[in-house]
């Protein structure tokens, strides 16, 4: 389980999503957008509230496995 994970702004989180392979996919209703990653030929459509201010280590984390990052993947990311 990673444990270095930092809070993150929403621009912090974008970034960190680009680098490795997830991109826009469309908007969603209200203040979300949905970002797309290919895995192991099949796609991971995850949502993700950019209203939001600061995201807390938890949610970064939740968002991540939701992509299917490995917990190596993420040590790697931070």
């Amino acid at each position: 389980m990673p444990k270095n994970i930092p809070s993150l702004k929403m621009k912090q989180l974008l970034r960190i999503l680009n680098r490795n392979d997830c991109r826009f996919y469309r908007q969603g209703k209200g203040d979300h957008e949905l970002y797309i990653r290919l895995v192991d030929d099949s796609k991971r459509v995850v949502p993700i509230d950019t209203g939001c201010r600061e995201f807390f280590p938890a949610y970064v984390l939740r968002i991540l496995r939701q992509f299917g990052f490995t917990d190596d993947e993420i040590d790697s990311m931070f």
